[in-house]
């Protein structure tokens, strides 16, 4: 185990480009404690999170936007004024295909974040169905 850690490290001084991929594969994982906490880091420093990728799961939801184009988001419930009618997650561009979820299907979404002028939102590596398992979807 120690070997290939140190053999792991050497690559890394040596090959800069070993180390640039290393770097870009850095995940940030949103979990079920701090997933508000962590979205609203990503959308008041969406470049820190440039060099990773964002693994993300929540509900489905599919909506047409005022120029008519099918548009995607990823969310979890949270607390809001009246109960739990609140939510925290992202928009997210699918370029590979049009996603045929249903609303409200629990899916992981692996993306990058990007930036466009006022607005944050995720730009998909790859969507799953997903069972929810022990994630929860309600969250603080």
């Amino acid at each position: 185990m120690k070997i290939s850690v140190l053999l792991f490290l050497m690559l890394l001084l040596f090959c800069p480009q070993a180390m640039a991929q290393a770097k870009a594969k850095s995940f940030c994982l949103l979990k079920d404690r701090l997933f508000v906490q962590q979205v609203s880091d990503i959308y008041l420093n969406p470049q820190s999170y440039g060099d990773k990728i964002v693994q993300i799961e929540g509900f489905f939801e599919k909506y047409i936007d005022e120029n008519n184009q099918e548009r995607y988001a990823v969310f979890r419930k949270t607390a809001g004024c009246c109960g739990d009618d609140g939510r925290a997650g992202f928009e997210f561009v699918y370029k590979k295909e049009k996603l045929k979820f249903m609303q409200n299907e629990w899916i992981m979404v692996e993306a990058i974040v990007r930036e466009r002028t006022a607005d944050v939102y995720l730009e998909a590596i790859s969507v799953v169905k997903k069972d929810k398992g022990k994630a929860k979807e309600f969250v603080m």
